[in-house]
Order: C-alpha cells, then structure tokens, then sequence
C-alpha cells in the first residue's frame, strides 16, 4: 500500500495548526495589545473613536513567543478622526500564527455628548466589519490543492460588530464595551477561548507637582475563560513627554511600558509582557510590544 506522505503531512499539519492557532488566539485575548489601557482606547472601545478632537494614526507591531518555529505576530492599525460630537473610525487588526492569517476590520461612529463646560462628556460607538480566517498556501508544505486545507479557505467571512460607550472628565473616565456581538449570539458549545466579550475600566488621573498618575482598573471577560481583572497605572512627567506603565492582570502575568509623547506630534511605547505561569511552563516566552501615534492633525 503506497502513502503519498505529501498529503499526510499536509493533514498532520493542519491539525497541529488547528491546535496551535486556537492556543495563540487565547493568549492574544488572555493578553490583548497593552496599548488599549492608555495610549489607545479606541482598540477595545467604539465610543472611543474620536473622543479627541482632531486625527490619529495609530500602529502597533507585537511579538509572542520567539523561540516556536511559526510563532504569532500581531499588527494593530486604527485611524479615527473627532470633531466636538462626532467620531469616524478603521480598526484593523490581523494575527499571523503560522500557516493561519486571521484578519479583521472594522468601521466606527462615535457621538461625543458634551455635559457642561467642564470637558465633563458621554461617549457612545459602534463598529461594524469582518473577521476573515484563511490558511497561507504558499507556506504549505505538500498539496496547496488538498481539499482540508481549501475547505477552511471557503468558509465565510464573519460579519460581526462591537459597541462601546464612555463617561470622561479633565481626571474620571468610566469605559464600558461589549465585543463581538453577533458571535455572542452563537448557541454551539465551542472550547476556544478565541474572542472578548466585554470590557470594563475605571481611571483617576491625579495631579502632582511634577507628575500626573492615572491609577486604572479593568475589569474583561473572554468567551471560554475566567474573567480577568488587570490593575495598574500609567505616571507621566508633568511635560507629558514621558510615562510609565505598569500592570497586573489575575491570570498571573504582568506587563510594564515606557512611553515617550514629542511635542504631540507623535508617540512611542515599548510594551513588555511576562506570560502566564501555565504558559511559562510550556513554550512560551515573553512577549513584546511597538506602538506608535501620530497626530495628523492636533487638538484645539
């Protein structure tokens, strides 16, 4: 009996990838891009989009768990644009594990409800686009034709959408989102804990001298998995040319920044995530995070 090992390996590959996919898209949920805490709420939350007047660009680049052969890199783009009650937004955001590319996109409307003369405002979104899950044919190793790996590419694109709202004043913000609300609705018993499905944060910025702290709190669920609490603070030099992050999330990992904001133009951030102690104890190893905003065009 003759094997065509091309196919067997193709099979024994896509399963492991199944696997290994599904283990990268919980540790990107488990840890999401740590940019969301401060620099960029617009990635978790619609309402968001557009808080500040004027428009941003943001990139985020992260990298997990180097020393796998395939292992996963994130990139994050946002653009949104604010005027005093209206926001527009683009959330893209693509994960590369492997042979599997998982992208997804979204559109944002924003309305920013101004309260008094405080800078006191209320904040509501919504996003709506497509999650789109494909397998990288070039990168297979076997029949790019074999039917298991052509079924997967046929699959339809997910149509989903988020929504978000918001309290802020010159020092309080409260955050409320609710993510991926049509997958929500999906009766099926699946084990993967493959997507958010809310997000909750409350921060305080307190004024010093020669320092501003934004203590923070969040509060966020993850489909499959025990709600995480992340605790933590952002201070910055009272230029606000320079911060500092540090946070501790429940499933025992912890994550620590630097920042640096010039002139407003622009700014950097450099992340740097201690994995899960299960994860330690596996294969993973660190994780590390680039994040970049330009503002094209600046606040009044």
């Amino acid at each position: 009996m003759k094997i065509n090992f091309s196919k067997f390996y193709l099979r024994f590959s896509v399963l492991a990838l199944i696997f290994a996919s599904s283990s990268s898209s919980s540790s990107a949920q488990i840890n999401p891009l740590g940019a969301q805490y401060f620099q960029n709420r617009y990635l978790v939350n619609p309402g968001m989009a557009g808080y500040q007047s004027g428009m941003r660009l943001n990139l985020g680049y992260r990298s997990q768990w180097n020393n796998i052969p395939g292992s996963p890199k994130n990139i994050s783009v946002t653009g949104d644009y604010g005027t005093d009650k209206v926001g527009v937004g683009v959330n893209f955001y693509n994960d590369d594990a492997g042979l599997l590319k998982r992208t997804r996109i979204r559109g944002t409307y924003a309305y920013h409800l101004p309260l008094n003369y405080d800078s006191k405002k209320l904040h509501f979104g919504i996003s709506l686009g497509l999650q789109i899950d494909r397998l990288s044919n070039q990168e297979i190793v076997g029949s790019a034709n074999d039917q298991i790996a052509n079924r997967f590419n046929d699959q339809e694109s997910i149509i989903d959408g988020d929504f978000g709202m918001a309290y802020t004043s010159s020092t309080l913000s409260i955050e409320g989102s609710i993510t991926n609300l049509k997958s929500q609705q999906k009766v099926e018993d699946q084990q993967s804990a493959d997507f958010g499905t809310f997000y909750t944060a409350i921060g305080y910025k307190i004024k010093l001298t020669d320092w501003q702290i934004e203590p923070k709190v969040t509060y966020r669920g993850v489909r499959n998995f025990h709600n995480i609490l992340d605790v933590g603070a952002e201070i910055r030099t009272a230029s606000d040319q320079l911060g500092f992050i540090g946070m501790y999330h429940t499933n025992n990992s912890m994550s620590f920044g630097l920042s640096y904001q010039q002139k407003k133009d622009w700014q950097l951030l450099l992340l740097y995530n201690k994995p899960t102690k299960s994860l330690q104890k596996s294969f993973a190893t660190d994780t590390f995070e680039l994040g970049l905003q330009f503002n094209l065009i600046k606040n009044k």
